[in-house]
């Protein structure tokens, strides 16, 4: 049954037959996100936030956790390890004013990345999205994020990318099978 919010909480298996569950975030994730950041190197927190930040605020752990689930979409990857709920991948969404555009971003610990995870995570937003009345995702990419580039090159999806101040602002149509 799929949920009010339009994501049915699921289990999926990456590359290496790693089993992670699929839920939307939660208020009550606001710890996990902490520790999530906590756990990535400082290159891919660069990559997410684009500063080099030790330690995730209060107040951005909330922002981040506390979505309408609409126009602010949230997915989390959870893995589960020694009786512990830990995020290891998040992606979201945040909807342009009154438009069918949305930013989008995407951040995987070091530890998850390469094994698919980011392409699951952004196909199943994406598919959110469209249901959401969303057509349009903008993302904005380092150009030292290879991995990111070529993730979305791979899915076939840079359609417009031009360089503004030093990053890749991407844009792209959700695909109507997303």
């Amino acid at each position: 049954m799929v949920t009010s919010i339009g994501f049915e909480p699921r289990v999926v298996d990456l590359r290496d037959r790693t089993k992670v569950h699929l839920r939307p975030i939660a208020p009550q994730d606001e710890p996990l996100l902490h520790e999530a950041v906590a756990a990535m190197s400082e290159r891919t927190v660069y990559f997410r936030f684009f500063s080099p930040i030790k330690r995730m605020s209060d107040a951005l752990a909330h922002r981040l956790a506390v979505v309408d689930y609409n126009d602010r979409f949230a997915l989390v990857a959870t893995h589960k390890a020694a009786s512990k709920e830990r995020i290891v991948g998040v992606a979201r969404y945040d909807r342009a004013r009154a438009t069918d555009v949305a930013e989008v971003a995407v951040a995987v610990i070091d530890e998850f990345q390469r094994r698919g995870l980011g392409s699951v995570l952004l196909a199943e937003l994406a598919r959110v999205a469209r249901d959401h009345g969303i057509k349009t995702f903008q993302l904005i990419v380092l150009p030292e994020n290879r991995e990111m580039l070529a993730l979305l090159r791979k899915l076939g999806w840079i359609h417009q990318a031009k360089v503004v101040g030093g990053v890749y602002e991407i844009s792209f149509d959700i695909p109507e099978t997303a």
